[in-house]
């Protein structure tokens, strides 16, 4: 089953504007104490990093109570051109298109597009339990509020900061869980996506699916359905 990294390494992602950048110093060496053992100092929004509703929710709940199976499912990769995303994109976009996943959704948007409130209205609506960026913010740079308050309001768990560069659109599986940071209103997680070569459910597409091709070759991707 290929694995997908759509993570940013730690200390070469650029940090938020504002935040410090991750630092990281020695507490113990191979030639002074026979071991290395390191110590980081960091904002919990550092990288890749899952957002709680304590981030814009007065007495919202910490990164530690996040429902671990928002970050663990079906998902989708969709690419979000620059502008305004409102319902309307979403309606007559591939992920509008399928099937809703029994259990809930995922959706991951690669590029600068923004959702406004009528977006995450109709996201909320269709059971969308995560929504990801690869940009380092969901919201808008000259209005973070109004995005992250909607979504954490709806219960929809926010990843942001993605590597989705080598994620093609398409269907896929998520393990994306945060650090348990009690008291943390956000924290690094290692997210990752996985792809199985499998026949697509004719129930689903109403088409038969291509076998895969002769000679022992392999597509290097494929859709998935869960």
């Amino acid at each position: 089953m290929p694995i997908i990294d759509i993570s940013r390494e730690l200390t070469a992602t650029a940090p938020y504007a504002g935040d410090p950048p991750p630092r990281m110093h020695a507490l113990a060496t191979h030639e002074q104490d026979g071991y290395q053992l390191q110590a980081v100092v960091m904002s919990l929004h550092a990288a890749t990093h899952a957002d709680a509703p304590l981030h814009f929710l007065p007495g919202g709940s910490d990164v530690a109570a996040l429902p671990l199976d928002a970050f663990v499912g079906p998902c989708t990769v969709l690419t979000a051109p620059a502008g305004a995303l409102d319902a309307a994109f979403f309606l007559r976009s591939a992920f509008g298109a399928a099937a809703p996943a029994p259990h809930g959704e995922r959706l991951l948007l690669r590029g600068p597009g923004y959702l406004l409130k009528s977006a995450i209205g109709y996201l909320y609506t269709r059971g969308v339990r995560l929504v990801g960026t690869d940009q380092p913010s969901v919201g808008r740079p000259e209005d973070e509020r109004t995005a992250h308050r909607a979504l954490l309001s709806y219960g929809i768990a926010v990843l942001e900061n993605l590597d989705l560069s080598h994620a093609p659109d398409g269907r896929y599986r998520l393990f994306a869980a945060p650090l348990k940071i009690a008291g943390g209103e956000a924290a690094p997680c290692r997210a990752l996506l996985l792809t199985e070569e499998r026949r697509v459910s004719r129930r689903l597409t109403g088409k038969r699916a291509k076998p895969p091709p002769s000679g022992g070759g392999r597509p290097r991707h494929a859709a998935l359905y869960w």
